[in-house]
């Protein structure tokens, strides 16, 4: 059945693993805590600290060496998203879903879409038959889940708008995009840990997963920060490179505790990072080179993480809120 609304019904992020219901997102005030407040100077810190040796670290040997071989790979940077996103596809195919672990394909049309995207990326100049046949599938996922739930996978639209362009003028704006779409995405799913928590809460209880030492709240408030944090750099352009090797890390320790669905979930993901490790910077002025001064920079990093903290989880909220009792 085809769900035309915004908001057909909640399907948080985190169904790849616990049984869910009508969840209803926690109203701001509830989210911003005394430790909320603390954390969030925290990872407000984190931040200023990567602003103020992002270009620093750049001019240590060792990591200019290291750029420097990453460089060299480059001009393999669309063949190795063929290579990954191909294998995304083949598990999807292979496990009768869609985009992510939990869109079942439902329809014999929905696989031959799949299908066609695969069968795109075999060459470099039927990559945007690849973009077409995603987009389709990921209106569609729009249409069936709704809105709320589709914002978690905007990576597509990045990937998406990369197959379409690659073989264009267009194709060095491909990964600023792709950027853009990927950070927005993490930010989406960290916000399902500060307004949900209950849902985070009970995958931990039933995976025993360790807290080091925290509360089970602080943990989940950590990792949403975290996600946030990680998701910030990746939009504005601060440590790259090194954000994509930790982000990689996180998923390959995920992997050891939720197996072959993380791995169904996550290989399009991982792909991505492959490739941002690779890019580093790029082409483009990162939006945290706007400013020349590093007083400036700084207070745009922070500013602007605030900004796009509290305007994504108004956000995150009414639209839960209303997917909830949809």
């Amino acid at each position: 059945m085809i769900h035309l609304g915004l908001f057909p019904g909640l399907y948080p992020h985190v169904k790849w693993f616990v049984p869910h219901g009508k969840e209803v997102p926690v109203p701001m005030a509830e989210v911003i805590t005394p430790a909320f407040l603390f954390w969030l100077g925290v990872t407000l810190a984190g931040l200023l600290l990567s602003a103020l040796f992002n270009e620093p670290l750049e001019r240590v040997p060792l990591i200019s060496r290291v750029h420097a071989v990453l460089d060299r790979w480059k001009p393999y940077e669309t063949l190795i998203l063929r290579i990954g996103l191909g294998a995304g596809l083949l598990l999807q195919l292979v496990t009768g879903t869609y985009l992510a672990p939990e869109l079942a394909a439902d329809g014999y049309w929905v696989t031959a879409l799949l299908i066609l995207a695969f069968a795109g990326l075999l060459s470099p100049r039927t990559l945007i038959v690849s973009g077409a046949a995603l987009a389709v599938l990921y209106v569609h996922a729009l249409a069936d889940y709704g809105l709320f739930h589709g914002l978690d996978y905007m990576f597509y639209i990045g990937i998406i708008y990369y197959l379409l362009v690659a073989q264009t003028r267009w194709r060095p704006t491909a990964t600023p995009v792709l950027y853009l779409f990927t950070g927005l995405s993490l930010a989406w799913v960290g916000l399902e840990k500060m307004t949900l928590p209950q849902l985070a809460y009970g995958i931990m209880e039933e995976y025993q997963i360790p807290t080091f030492g925290f509360s089970m709240e602080n943990f989940v408030l950590i990792s949403a920060f975290i996600e946030l944090g990680l998701a910030w750099t990746f939009i504005v352009g601060i440590l790259n490179r090194f954000i994509s090797l930790v982000v990689t890390l996180v998923f390959i320790t995920t992997t050891t505790v939720f197996g072959f669905r993380e791995i169904v979930g996550h290989t399009i993901v991982h792909t991505l990072l492959i490739m941002f490790l690779i890019e580093g910077q790029g082409v483009f002025r990162s939006p945290f080179q706007f400013h020349r001064s590093p007083v400036l920079r700084c207070l745009f990093v922070l500013v602007n993480f605030v900004v796009l903290l509290f305007g994504l989880m108004a956000i995150y909220i009414a639209m839960g809120s209303a997917a909830s009792h949809a």
